[in-house]
């Protein structure tokens, strides 16, 4: 599998020293990078958005020493709180961070640590959050072909995955003196140092509420306690002479106007153990109780006691359903010998299909493999399930239940964005909520915007509210 090859150049390449590397080592792996987090997470396509955090880090560069890299600067499509880069100058922040910060210094401070990471070559580490390591004990010749080859092709990322993104760490070193040089940075490039404290406690207040647990600090974790490092940032702060420029806007949190909150649904998501995915056009019902993923190349679901599975991705809709079967088949001929149990056309809701079955006696635990070819809207789907007998009955009603959306269906997905208004005259929280339909409660709300919920707004102030809109308007 080359994605996963390139993963592990990736990770042992992050092994070695940075003295040892040479700037072009940084530059291919993050070239790479770039295409993984495409893939793997998405970058946000809003052009004005992306000019303008391009246009903070462009400022920020260039008050650089020497900059080592062409830097760029992305908006990364997730929903979670959290800035990284990558080697060579890739700089991202999510649209979850976007959401809480609440003006320019901040944003400026949280790119500035993350160009630091960059130019001081700290080495990122990647950790897998997937059930494929889980899929991998699954008994048998057969299923261990199918996953290492049939479904690596629709998982193209089956390790370095959106979340282990999110949980890279740095060393404590390298994370204070990203703390230390990056409000340095900031300050020289006309932004107030100390905006990093601030988002710094609400990203922590942030965390604590998406995980409901509390941060703690452990001598273990790789990451600084948050007061540590607010203390350490003050140290530094202190000595810098700074002096404020003019923001790259003038009316933050203007530039943050429509953007994307919570799930985006063009990637599909789920309503309980249905799937639903608006711009493909399918919904697919995976069974009660089973651990599900969304992924960005596929749909996966493994049961509780990890005996079975369903992966539901895309195939190549050049082909017609049987001609990728017979492909299949004569794959599993060539290497092991063994014909299907069964093999024929299959209609799933008045579509063309094929479909073919194993049974896979090469262990002690007998294995069905399920694959399923669907050719619907000019795509073909392709459906694998594997397990033991008992969960025959599971695996074929997720089948069947693969259909276009339906009209109720579709009026049922909604998008959750941020509209930024004009407050009134001693309007509190919980009344400019009322007045816009706001999804999230006034507490949240006046937290997004690093207020009091009990502040009394003066005439004209910029908010940043949460409201729900259909996806289809």
């Amino acid at each position: 599998m080359k994605e996963f090859s390139i993963f592990l150049i990736v990770f042992c390449y992050s092994l070695i020293s940075a003295s040892a590397q040479s700037l072009e080592i940084d530059k291919m792996l993050g070239a790479e990078s770039a295409k993984s987090v495409e893939a793997e997470m998405g970058i946000y396509n809003d052009d004005e958005l992306t000019e303008y955090i391009a246009s903070i880090g462009q400022r920020l560069v260039s008050h650089l020493d020497k900059s080592l890299f062409e830097y760029k600067f992305y908006v990364v499509d997730d929903p979670i709180p959290n800035a990284f880069a990558t080697p060579g100058g890739y700089v991202y922040v999510t649209r979850g961070i976007l959401s809480i910060i609440v003006n320019e210094d901040e944003l400026a401070c949280v790119m500035a640590h993350e160009i630091i990471h960059a130019q001081n070559r700290h080495s990122v580490k990647q950790m897998g959050n997937s059930i494929l390591p889980k899929l991998l004990e699954l008994p048998g010749r057969i299923v261990g072909q199918v996953i290492n080859e049939d479904i690596g092709r629709i998982l193209t990322a089956p390790i370095a995955t959106s979340n282990s993104l999110l949980l890279a760490s740095y060393s404590r070193s390298h994370e204070k003196e990203a703390d230390e040089e990056g409000v340095t940075l900031a300050s020289k490039a006309g932004y107030d140092p100390d905006a990093m404290k601030s988002i710094l406690l609400r990203l922590s207040k942030s965390m604590e509420i998406l995980t409901s647990q509390k941060e703690t600090k452990g001598y273990f974790n790789d990451h600084p306690y948050t007061p540590d490092r607010l203390e350490s940032i003050t140290k530094t702060s202190v000595k810098l002479d700074w002096e404020t420029k003019d923001k790259v806007s003038s009316n933050f949190p203007q530039p943050l106007n429509s953007l994307l909150f919570g799930v985006n649904p063009e990637k599909g998501l789920f309503e309980g153990n249905t799937f639903i995915h608006p711009t493909m056009n399918f919904s697919f019902q995976f069974p009660d109780d089973w651990h599900t993923e969304n992924k960005p190349t596929s749909v996966n679901g493994m049961n509780k006691d990890q005996s079975a599975a369903l992966f539901l991705g895309l195939d190549d809709a050049s082909k017609s359903p049987q001609a990728l079967a017979e492909e299949f088949i004569a794959g599993i001929e060539k290497e092991h010998g063994v014909k299907p149990i069964f093999s024929d056309h299959s209609k799933i809701n008045n579509y063309d299909g094929y479909l073919v079955s194993y049974l896979d006696k090469s262990d002690k635990k007998q294995m069905y493999i399920h694959t399923l070819w669907l050719k619907m809207d000019g795509k073909i789907f392709k459906v694998i399930g594997i397990g033991p007998k008992s969960a025959k009955d599971e695996l074929k009603r997720s089948v069947l239940s693969f259909h276009p959306l339906t009209e109720k269906e579709k009026s049922t997905i909604k998008k959750q964005l941020i509209r930024v208004v004009e407050s009134k005259a001693d309007e509190k929280f919980d009344q400019i909520c009322k007045r816009y339909n706001c999804v999230i409660s006034s507490e949240l709300t006046a937290f997004i915007n690093g207020m009091n919920p009990t502040s009394k707004l003066k005439e004209g102030t910029l908010v940043k509210l949460i409201v729900e809109e259909s996806y289809f308007n």
